[in-house]
């Protein structure tokens, strides 16, 4: 399996992990489902960071370190992505209120 289709295959997973949690939240589903191919610029597989530079821009995402470990700086992958609106978010506390 080439490194494209296991990047891929790792990021649908986290995209079906992520969908499946999110059906027990109570507001909106997933919106703007998104895939783009790119170049990998940058990995630290320790920290399971990963830089990707696609014709839409670069990006800097995290995986769980094991998902890296036979990702390498030139590899082309495909990366897919969708977003989830949560609503507005919680409001902070002023320190200044008390």
């Amino acid at each position: 399996m080439t490194t494209r289709r296991v990047f891929a295959a790792i990021a649908g997973l986290l995209f079906l992990g992520a969908a499946t949690m999110s059906a027990h939240a109570q507001s909106g589903e997933t919106a703007g489902k998104h895939t783009m191919d790119g170049e990998v610029t940058k990995v630290d597989a320790k920290k399971g960071w990963v830089d990707v530079k696609t014709p839409e821009g670069s990006m800097k995402l995290h995986f769980p370190p094991a998902a890296l470990a036979n990702v390498k700086k030139g590899d082309s992958v495909t990366v897919e992505l969708a977003l989830k609106d949560n609503g507005p978010a919680p409001k902070k506390e002023s320190s200044s209120s008390k």
